[in-house]
């Protein structure tokens, strides 16, 4: 079986590089610091641009955006915090700009703009934004446009978000990780994200969506957080990445209450977290192709009934040692403290 040190996230126990909080489900801090994890996993890869120097625009051509310089990777951060409006946005990128790519875009604590809309950047290209703890509402179709071969990370962190470009995803050829987190969605289309070679990590928790559709041909994915939303059905086929290195598949706190056979990738060593969910058993023709694969299962606060419909757990190959401590019956005993001789006549 496969051994994995990236982040673990599970019911109880939030581990962030080697620090452990003890809670019930992850918090906005838990989700924040790992996001935070991948983006500097990301940041490893310098960007290159043949030995030319940028150069920041005027400073009160583009304020109260600031421009800042790096000298040590040559790249260019771009912070618009403290923009008063979508129309002062769209006019600071109408400035004289000497370069036209950016490594990082910032926005963080603004409780003015709302919108961001088609065309704003007007032709200026960043590899990241970070767009966190605003009042934005909507992004428009072709927002991000200028972006679309540049931008390896997009993140959407506590926004008031009700509308987004989701079915522009397809055009972000080395987008590696993506967040969109407590936003009020209504839907997330999942299969917006089919196709996206590059990424690596998916952050979609907390936004009490239902999320249609199926992830598919997502070959180097690894993570994956779909926790706290609304998907009360999990169909066959809802996770099929193709990829070999999938490590983490949240699913926590959806209100799920049946998962099809075929539901997910059968990947040696992926974690699979259930918890807080309606399940009132677990499906032999469902779980048992993928624990016999090497999967880990998170079950715990399911109201599992515990009769003959999980005596296949207990049997000579002894799959319930991948079922983490902490799943139990509706009377509050562990599937491990279960005595096994109760299902001898199942």
């Amino acid at each position: 079986m496969k051994t994995h040190s990236i982040i673990l996230v599970f019911i109880g126990v939030v581990c962030v590089s080697g620090q452990i909080n003890r809670h019930e489900y992850p918090t906005p801090s838990d989700i924040y610091n790992l996001i935070e994890i991948h983006v500097k996993q990301d940041d490893r890869q310098q960007p290159d641009y043949y030995g030319y120097e940028p150069v920041c625009p005027d400073a009160e051509d583009i304020f109260p955006c600031v421009c800042t310089y790096d000298s040590l990777s040559n790249a260019m951060d771009l912070n618009c915090s403290a923009v008063e409006s979508q129309e002062q946005l769209k006019q600071i990128f109408e400035a004289d700009f000497p370069s036209m790519n950016f490594r990082e875009f910032d926005i963080k604590h603004n409780k003015n703009l709302k919108v961001l809309e088609a065309g704003v950047f007007n032709g200026i290209s960043f590899e990241k934004f970070d767009i966190r703890y605003n009042n934005l509402e909507i992004i428009e179709v072709q927002a991000l446009d200028s972006s679309y071969e540049t931008a390896t990370g997009i993140t959407l962190y506590e926004n008031n978000i009700t509308s987004f470009p989701f079915e522009e995803l397809s055009q972000f050829s080395k987008l590696s990780s993506f967040a969109i987190n407590f936003s009020p969605l209504s839907v997330i289309p999942a299969d917006a994200f089919n196709g996206l070679t590059a990424l690596v990590n998916l952050h979609l928790c907390c936004n009490d969506a239902d999320i249609v559709g199926t992830f598919q041909d997502l070959p180097n994915l690894r993570y994956i957080d779909l926790g706290a939303n609304d998907i009360p059905a999990i169909p066959a086929n809802f996770i099929k990445s193709g990829s070999s290195d999938l490590s983490y598949l949240e699913l926590y706190s959806n209100n799920i209450v049946s998962v099809e056979p075929g539901a997910f990738d059968n990947v040696d060593g992926l974690d699979i977290n259930m918890g807080g969910n309606s399940l009132s058993t677990l499906d032999e023709a469902a779980w048992r192709p993928y624990l016999e694969a090497g999967g880990i299962l998170e079950a715990g606060g399911n109201p599992l009934v515990c009769g003959c419909d999980i005596a296949w757990l207990f049997g000579e190959d002894q799959l319930l040692e991948q079922v983490k401590r902490g799943a139990t019956c509706t009377d509050g005993e562990l599937l491990q403290d279960l005595d096994p001789s109760i299902f001898d006549n199942c």
